[in-house]
């Protein structure tokens, strides 16, 4: 294998300084995300925006891995931070049109001064939405207008970019969750006994997202028959009170004749360890479902009308249940339970190869 050899131009842009942008740190996917793009900087860190205050345990997890976080709110002392810098913007869905104002300028004002230092907006696997309000379209193009190429991480994302910046040079690569990268937050093939079935809801009632329904009943009674031994757990990704704790009291009550246990901390080592010894996991939510893939355990997707959750269940053959669709319930778990593991693990390559395109 030929070695490659970066250009000092190159070898100046990879000791500068990264400031990393990323979701919202209550989502334990957000900050699997980030904490991976921390492990890609070489031990070096790097600053972290934060919106919002944060749990204890979240801000523990970032500094461990040597992040340190600075608040976008204050901004500008967050674009001191960002002059020169590497701006780093994803993984994740990051462009929504539910991001605030304030944030949009802050963000565009970090921008300019990264550039105005010499430094640059770099982007990893971005999800787009699209984005309707006319001001959130002008400041999302100003944004992104000013990154080289935009690294995207699928062809929804893709359509809804151009749209919004039509002509921006954008390349189609994958999620950054597939990069295997070293750490705590690494998700890898449990090898202990698969012993939960895993529920993982993802709720946003502006886009009508729920788990709940006879679908989910009936794939539940199926997999409780095929897996009597497995324990039924309900994994808060964003585990705020009105996010997916909410969505868990819910199901607990949906179900008072079973037990059904809780997960809900902040420690996202916790969390991977249920995927790792997951028998089965039902979601509605992507990076649960990538979590499954990444962790070799049996998935079945509850389609809640979300295309990127439907997406990535083709692109790894995994059975899709209709919410409200209990009488296939059956056949699906059956299905999910009956994978192919030697192609999926052929897929899930091909994705890390592809997410390693974002870098």
């Amino acid at each position: 294998m030929t070695a490659l050899t970066a250009t000092p131009g190159a070898q100046a842009a990879m000791v500068r300084r990264e400031v990393f942008v990323c979701g919202d740190l209550h989502n334990l996917g957000d900050l699997k995300l980030l904490l991976q793009n921390l492990a890609l900087a070489g031990g070096r860190g790097g600053f972290v925006r934060r919106w919002s205050p944060l749990p204890e345990a979240v801000e523990r997890q970032v500094e461990a891995a040597g992040g340190v976080l600075v608040s976008g709110k204050a901004v500008l002392g967050f674009a001191r931070r960002a002059f020169g810098a590497r701006l780093v913007f994803g993984g994740g869905q990051l462009v929504r049109d539910n991001v605030s104002i304030a944030s949009l300028l802050a963000l565009l004002i970090a921008v300019a001064s990264a550039r105005a230092g010499g430094g640059s907006l770099v982007t990893r696997g971005l999800g787009v939405s699209a984005i309707r309000s006319p001001l959130r379209r002008l400041l999302w193009r100003a944004i992104l207008s000013c990154c080289a190429t935009v690294n995207l991480r699928d062809e929804a994302s893709a359509r809804h970019l151009v749209r919004l910046l039509p002509g921006k040079v954008h390349a189609v690569n994958a999620d950054m969750v597939f990069l295997p990268t070293a750490g705590a937050h690494a998700v890898t093939p449990g090898r202990s006994a698969r012993r939960w079935i895993v529920i993982a809801p993802c709720v946003d009632g502006s886009e009508g997202r729920s788990l709940e329904g006879d679908g989910l009943d009936a794939a539940l009674d199926a997999a409780r028959r095929i897996l009597p031994d497995a324990r039924v757990v309900v994994a808060c990704h964003d585990p705020r009170e009105g996010m997916d704790k909410a969505a868990a009291a819910r199901l607990v009550a949906r179900w008072p004749d079973r037990r059904v246990e809780v997960h809900d901390g902040y420690e996202l080592d916790a969390l991977i360890a249920l995927y790792r010894e997951a028998a089965l996991v039902l979601t509605n939510r992507l990076h649960a479902l990538i979590f499954a893939i990444l962790a070799e355990a049996p998935a079945l997707a509850i389609e809640d009308g979300t295309a990127k959750v439907r997406v990535a269940a083709d692109r790894f053959a995994i059975p899709v249940l209709p919410r409200e669709e209990p009488a296939s319930a059956a056949a699906c778990v059956a299905a999910a339970l009956a994978f192919d593991r030697d192609q999926r693990r052929r897929s899930r390559q091909e994705m890390a190869r592809k997410a390693a395109g974002n870098l």
